[in-house]
């Protein structure tokens, strides 16, 4: 089982219950979170060149660490939540951003009702994607997770709309009784 819808979108109530507030901030979820962080922007590092990380967008993205310590040059930051210029769904945002070295998609998709259609959006904006998302949470109870998948799973997604993973890494949070093994990938 590869890939496996877990619940229906939520409507625009619920989004804004869930997001409305204040942009989600990593360091008040645990440990697994931060290692979850770090090892995100190291595989960008090391598998994205100085050069090639120039400008990077990250349209869901929390407190923007990732994307602020990875950029060569600027960033284009956004989130479901007010707090940055780009305010919105990635659903309707990732449009009006214009092309970019890297776009950044740290726990996103697994909140998105269309993985797809988000991953085909960004395509053509970007020449590298790093993404992370829980792997194998078949039976999550987060109900702000809509989707599940496997690593295949979530390469599949990739490859079906033209993202080629070039590096790939795991950091298991499980270890400090939190709930998710967390895949990690950089794509060309």
């Amino acid at each position: 089982m590869p890939v496996k819808r877990l619940r229906p979108y939520p409507s625009p109530e619920q989004l804004h219950a869930m997001y409305g507030h204040a942009p989600h901030d990593h360091r008040l979820y645990g440990r697994g979170h931060d290692e979850r962080v770090e090892a995100t922007i190291a595989l960008a590092k090391a598998s994205i060149s100085a050069w090639d990380r120039g400008v990077v967008a990250d349209l869901s993205c929390g407190n923007g660490e990732i994307a602020r310590r990875i950029a060569g040059r600027s960033t284009i930051l956004g989130d479901l939540a007010p707090g940055y210029g780009i305010v919105g769904p990635i659903e309707e945002t990732a449009a009006r951003v214009g092309w970019v070295n890297v776009w950044v998609l740290s726990e996103t998709l697994e909140h998105v009702d269309d993985p797809v259609a988000v991953l085909r959006e960004i395509r053509p904006r970007a020449s590298r994607l790093v993404l992370s998302t829980p792997l194998e949470c078949w039976d999550d109870t987060n109900g702000e997770h809509l989707w599940s998948w496997d690593r295949e799973g979530v390469e599949e997604l990739l490859a079906e709309v033209g993202w080629l993973p070039t590096a790939f890494d795991q950091v298991d949070s499980r270890t400090y009784d939190e709930p998710y093994l967390y895949g990690i990938w950089a794509c060309s």
